[in-house]
């Protein structure tokens, strides 16, 4: 097999593996009932420089979104990496916090040293009444 078409079998696993845990994860409503809306706006930043094509919005479809936020690092070079910020996201907004930031340092490789990628992320949220 090609280095090209390992790698995309390699990302197509990985994407597996994901959906198999968003579908395993309890839902975001029955961890945050009151939860109406929620944005994360992303960045990764690499060498405390911010690279501009890591700069995403995701707006969360609080109605049927798995109370899961695996992200994963956007390096395409880096192997097992990503970001799994659930815990931290999960703590606020069972808080009820309307704005809340956060980091998370890549455990991936990418070649023989570590991944130096950060994921950046600010959220907003809101709540029924």
């Amino acid at each position: 097999m090609s280095r090209f078409g390992q790698r995309n079998s390699e990302a197509a696993e990985r994407l597996a593996e994901r959906r198999r845990r968003e579908d395993s994860a309890p839902r975001l409503l029955a961890r945050v009932p009151r939860l109406e809306s929620l944005k994360l706006e992303i960045q990764e930043l690499r060498a405390g420089a911010l690279i501009g094509e890591s700069t995403y919005v995701k707006r969360v479809p609080v109605a049927h979104a798995p109370a899961l936020f695996d992200l994963p690092c956007l390096d395409n070079t880096c192997k097992d990496g990503g970001h799994d910020v659930s815990h931290d996201i999960l703590r606020a907004l069972e808080a009820g916090q309307t704005s809340f930031e956060g980091e998370d340092p890549c455990n991936g490789q990418t070649g023989n040293a570590q991944c130096r990628r950060v994921l950046r992320y600010v959220a907003t949220a809101t709540y029924k009444s």
